[in-house]
């Protein structure tokens, strides 16, 4: 039923949509999106943020540990069930958790929503959500984006390989956006985009950085630098999800002059962090959002204020460095060292696709049944899907994959472990 509604207001003309679009996000969200907002705010202030990071774990903590078996066996053995939370360094004391030790306890947990993500690292994960969590999530968003002058009757374009069938794109009045398809090289359709721009006041641009970066090459193929600036004039900013935007994309993006804010964050809701002014690969987590610390280069994220299912000192599987530190010793901001780059794969055609719209854009069923799932390319128009099983698989893979309008030959290959590198890490691409 929500599905089919999705999909209903997902597909409403434009005409219609742009008033529906309207609608500010405090009614479609309710109260906790205003005072979520305001909570933002209020915590710019690094000398509020240490109380209320401290209250929120130690209630997380207690809600935990009295609640869920799991946490409470998991603590008990580590001999923390009576800690008392009141530094930063007294939390470092109660142990690591990681999807592993969520899967096997996932019974215990309920919540409003139910979801699941591959993740970056291509390591399928179900959890739960509280009813408030897009309330959160889309005010610490939109707060992202206001940094480039956002407002949500902005009128933008999406590019984040969102399956849309044949056609060259569709209006969302949900966000006030053209989704693109991403899937049709810019040849096809270029006369549809030009004629987009030249239409409709679109004034930011928002998806994979390798997928703003692939258009704009596509572009520069059949379109003069002059003409290109030219459709891109009226582009107040880019927002860059999902990927690590590398350098050789930045220096794209600078190029035609366009500004951009990126920023750090995963489907689980622990770490929301953004990068301000001259990327510099610098991100600045939410203190309202979650807590992030860092272990050993590893990130690690705690949402407290998720008490469906809540994650405590979840390791997110993404390496990073401090950056800065507030007096108390905890991180303020920090750098992403591996976990978030892009890769492609290449079709018949020759055009690029990237594996994060093709793996995670499309919500392929198999994250139901994978614990791994890796992708490999020897030869143009042709992968194969590597997959680790974590329960029993349909005889007909294919079914467990939206490969609509993908110009390439798939093959699946079940493996009992994953493919390392030398050094013993996982790769997406192998």
């Amino acid at each position: 039923m929500l599905k089919t509604l999705k999909n209903f207001v997902e597909n409403i003309p434009y005409p219609i949509g742009k008033q529906l679009a309207k609608v500010p996000f405090s009614l479609r969200l309710g109260n906790m999106y205003t005072k979520e907002k305001q909570l933002i705010k209020i915590l710019k202030d690094i000398n509020a943020q240490d109380d209320y990071i401290l209250q929120g774990l130690n209630k997380i903590f207690q809600f935990a540990k009295n609640n869920f078996a799991c946490y409470h066996n998991l603590y008990k053995q580590a001999g923390v069930l009576d800690l008392e939370i009141k530094t930063f360094e007294d939390f470092k004391k109660l142990p690591i958790t990681d999807k592993e030790f969520f899967r096997k306890n996932i019974r215990e947990f309920n919540g409003s929503y139910k979801l699941n993500t591959g993740g970056t690292t291509g390591e399928p994960f179900m959890f739960f959500m509280d009813k408030f969590c897009w309330a959160r999530e889309w005010a610490a968003m939109h707060t992202i984006w206001e940094t480039l002058g956002y407002n949500y009757h902005d009128l933008k374009l999406t590019l984040r390989g969102k399956n849309i069938g044949n056609k060259n794109y569709v209006y969302n009045p949900v966000h006030n956006e053209f989704i693109l398809n991403t899937y049709k090289p810019f040849k096809e359709i270029k006369t549809s985009l030009i004629s987009l721009f030249n239409k409709y006041p679109i004034k930011f641009l928002h998806g994979y950085p390798s997928t703003i970066y692939n258009l704009i090459c596509e572009m520069e193929e059949s379109l003069s630098e002059a003409q290109i600036k030219q459709i891109l004039s009226n582009i107040k900013g880019l927002f860059l999800s999902s990927e690590f935007p590398l350098p050789y994309m930045v220096d794209k993006f600078k190029k035609y002059n366009l500004n951009f804010v990126s920023w750090y964050g995963h489907s689980e809701m622990c770490i929301l962090a953004y990068n301000e002014g001259e990327f510099t690969n610098t991100y600045k987590p939410f203190a309202s959002y979650g807590y992030a610390e860092i272990e050993e280069g590893n990130l690690l994220g705690t949402s407290y204020r998720n008490f469906s299912m809540p994650l405590i000192r979840y390791n997110t599987g993404d390496k990073v460095n401090v950056i800065e530190k507030s007096n108390s010793g905890r991180c303020l901001a920090f750098a992403v060292k591996e976990g978030r780059t892009a890769d492609f794969v290449i079709d018949k055609e020759g055009e690029n696709i990237s594996l994060t719209s093709l793996i995670f854009g499309r919500h392929h069923k198999i994250f139901d049944y994978a614990k791994f799932v890796q992708v490999k390319q020897e030869e143009k128009g042709k992968i194969t899907i590597y997959i680790v099983a974590n329960t029993a698989l349909p005889s007909d893979l294919s079914s467990l994959f939206d490969m609509t309008n993908i110009n390439m030959k798939v093959d699946f290959k079940i493996i009992e472990k994953p493919i390392l590198t030398k050094a013993g890490k996982f790769r997406l691409k192998i």
